[in-house]
Protein backbone atom coordinates (compact mmCIF):
# COMPACT_ATOMS: atom_id res chain seq x y z
CA UNK A 1 0.00 0.00 0.00
CA UNK A 2 1.36 3.31 -0.66
CA UNK A 3 2.03 5.39 1.92
CA UNK A 4 -0.63 7.69 3.88
CA UNK A 5 0.28 11.37 2.36
CA UNK A 6 2.25 10.03 -1.14
CA UNK A 7 0.26 11.07 -4.50
CA UNK A 8 -0.97 7.33 -4.57
CA UNK A 9 -2.28 7.26 -1.07
CA UNK A 10 -6.13 7.47 -0.79
CA UNK A 11 -7.12 10.02 1.36
CA UNK A 12 -10.24 10.88 3.30
CA UNK A 13 -10.78 14.26 4.84
CA UNK A 14 -14.20 13.47 7.06
CA UNK A 15 -16.14 15.47 3.66
CA UNK A 16 -19.14 13.10 3.55
CA UNK A 17 -18.90 13.62 0.00
CA UNK A 18 -15.98 12.18 -0.95
CA UNK A 19 -16.28 8.74 1.45
CA UNK A 20 -17.63 6.31 -1.09
CA UNK A 21 -15.34 7.32 -3.57
CA UNK A 22 -12.25 6.84 -0.70
CA UNK A 23 -13.71 3.63 0.25
CA UNK A 24 -13.90 2.21 -3.62
CA UNK A 25 -10.09 3.33 -4.35
CA UNK A 26 -8.97 1.93 -0.39
CA UNK A 27 -10.66 -1.12 -1.55
CA UNK A 28 -9.19 -1.49 -4.97
CA UNK A 29 -5.96 -0.84 -3.92
CA UNK A 30 -6.26 -3.05 -0.79
CA UNK A 31 -7.28 -5.75 -3.21
CA UNK A 32 -4.36 -5.30 -5.25
CA UNK A 33 -1.97 -5.67 -2.49
CA UNK A 34 -4.38 -9.05 -1.21
CA UNK A 35 -4.82 -7.43 2.48
CA UNK A 36 -6.67 -9.77 4.94
CA UNK A 37 -9.76 -7.87 6.98
CA UNK A 38 -7.32 -7.04 10.07
CA UNK A 39 -5.19 -5.53 7.62
CA UNK A 40 -7.62 -3.32 6.17
CA UNK A 41 -9.33 -2.49 9.29
CA UNK A 42 -5.47 -1.34 10.72
CA UNK A 43 -4.59 0.52 7.25
CA UNK A 44 -7.50 2.33 6.67
CA UNK A 45 -7.63 4.54 9.65
CA UNK A 46 -3.79 5.34 8.42
CA UNK A 47 -5.77 7.35 5.05
CA UNK A 48 -7.56 9.65 7.28
CA UNK A 49 -7.18 13.09 9.06
CA UNK A 50 -6.68 13.25 12.89
CA UNK A 51 -10.45 13.73 13.86
CA UNK A 52 -11.85 10.62 11.25
CA UNK A 53 -9.07 8.15 12.58
CA UNK A 54 -10.08 8.95 16.34
CA UNK A 55 -14.12 8.58 16.04
CA UNK A 56 -13.23 5.15 13.34
CA UNK A 57 -10.76 3.47 15.73
CA UNK A 58 -13.98 3.25 18.12
CA UNK A 59 -17.02 1.90 15.62
CA UNK A 60 -17.93 -1.29 15.66
CA UNK A 61 -15.65 -4.18 13.24
CA UNK A 62 -12.41 -2.14 14.31
CA UNK A 63 -11.43 -4.26 17.25
CA UNK A 64 -12.43 -7.28 16.01
CA UNK A 65 -10.56 -6.59 12.46
CA UNK A 66 -13.93 -7.72 10.75
CA UNK A 67 -13.90 -5.27 7.99
CA UNK A 68 -17.50 -5.48 6.35
CA UNK A 69 -18.51 -4.81 10.02
CA UNK A 70 -16.43 -2.21 10.24
CA UNK A 71 -17.26 -0.53 6.92
CA UNK A 72 -20.74 -0.76 7.47
CA UNK A 73 -20.13 0.88 11.02
CA UNK A 74 -18.48 3.87 8.88
CA UNK A 75 -21.09 4.27 6.36
CA UNK A 76 -23.58 3.86 9.19
CA UNK A 77 -21.47 7.62 10.45
CA UNK A 78 -22.24 8.92 7.42
CA UNK A 79 -26.08 8.28 6.25
CA UNK A 80 -26.13 10.67 3.11
CA UNK A 81 -22.53 9.93 1.55
CA UNK A 82 -24.37 7.55 -1.41
CA UNK A 83 -25.75 11.22 -2.03
CA UNK A 84 -22.91 12.45 -3.23
CA UNK A 85 -22.07 15.97 -3.49
CA UNK A 86 -25.15 18.06 -2.82
CA UNK A 87 -25.31 21.95 -4.05
CA UNK A 88 -27.88 24.21 -2.91
CA UNK A 89 -29.30 27.52 -4.79
CA UNK A 90 -27.31 29.32 -1.55
CA UNK A 91 -24.10 27.70 -3.14
CA UNK A 92 -24.63 29.16 -6.67
CA UNK A 93 -25.46 32.28 -5.56
CA UNK A 94 -22.24 32.46 -4.24
CA UNK A 95 -20.49 32.19 -7.58
CA UNK A 96 -22.83 34.38 -8.58
CA UNK A 97 -22.31 37.30 -6.15
CA UNK A 98 -18.20 36.71 -6.68
CA UNK A 99 -17.97 37.21 -10.07
CA UNK A 100 -21.01 39.82 -10.78
CA UNK A 101 -18.87 43.22 -9.83
CA UNK A 102 -15.50 41.63 -11.30
CA UNK A 103 -14.90 42.00 -14.84
CA UNK A 104 -14.11 39.49 -17.37
CA UNK A 105 -11.42 40.83 -19.59
CA UNK A 106 -9.95 37.80 -21.38
CA UNK A 107 -11.74 34.03 -22.57
CA UNK A 108 -9.94 32.58 -19.43
CA UNK A 109 -12.09 34.97 -16.72
CA UNK A 110 -14.93 33.53 -18.72
CA UNK A 111 -13.97 30.03 -18.46
CA UNK A 112 -13.15 30.57 -14.73
CA UNK A 113 -16.79 31.68 -14.51
CA UNK A 114 -18.00 29.46 -15.95
CA UNK A 115 -15.82 26.34 -13.96
CA UNK A 116 -17.37 27.67 -10.85
CA UNK A 117 -20.95 28.01 -11.66
CA UNK A 118 -21.30 24.74 -14.35
CA UNK A 119 -21.17 22.16 -11.32
CA UNK A 120 -23.15 24.04 -9.33
CA UNK A 121 -26.07 24.86 -11.85
CA UNK A 122 -25.77 21.37 -13.77
CA UNK A 123 -26.00 19.32 -10.22
CA UNK A 124 -29.04 21.61 -9.45
CA UNK A 125 -31.34 21.20 -12.23
CA UNK A 126 -30.38 17.72 -12.61
CA UNK A 127 -31.96 17.40 -8.98
CA UNK A 128 -35.09 19.68 -10.27
CA UNK A 129 -33.84 22.65 -8.03
CA UNK A 130 -33.95 24.97 -10.88
CA UNK A 131 -35.32 24.62 -14.32
CA UNK A 132 -33.29 25.49 -17.28
CA UNK A 133 -34.35 28.66 -17.57
CA UNK A 134 -33.66 29.46 -13.88
CA UNK A 135 -30.20 28.02 -14.82
CA UNK A 136 -29.55 30.44 -17.15
CA UNK A 137 -31.20 33.23 -15.42
CA UNK A 138 -28.59 32.89 -12.81
CA UNK A 139 -25.23 32.31 -15.26
CA UNK A 140 -26.72 35.43 -17.17
CA UNK A 141 -26.62 37.78 -14.00
CA UNK A 142 -23.21 36.52 -12.57
CA UNK A 143 -21.81 37.54 -15.83
CA UNK A 144 -20.27 41.35 -14.69
CA UNK A 145 -22.49 44.58 -15.94
CA UNK A 146 -19.76 45.12 -18.97
CA UNK A 147 -19.76 41.60 -19.96
CA UNK A 148 -23.68 41.98 -20.04
CA UNK A 149 -23.35 44.98 -21.84
CA UNK A 150 -20.90 43.87 -24.74
CA UNK A 151 -23.55 41.43 -25.33
CA UNK A 152 -26.34 42.96 -25.80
Amino acid sequence: MPGPGSKKAPSFSGEMSELIEFLKFFEDLASSCALTDEQKCRTIVCYTDVLTKRLWVTLTGYESRNYGVFKQSILAMYPRAYQGICYTIRDLECVILSTEESDIFMETDLLQYYRQFGPIAVWLEANLKISTRECNQYFWHGLPRSARRAID
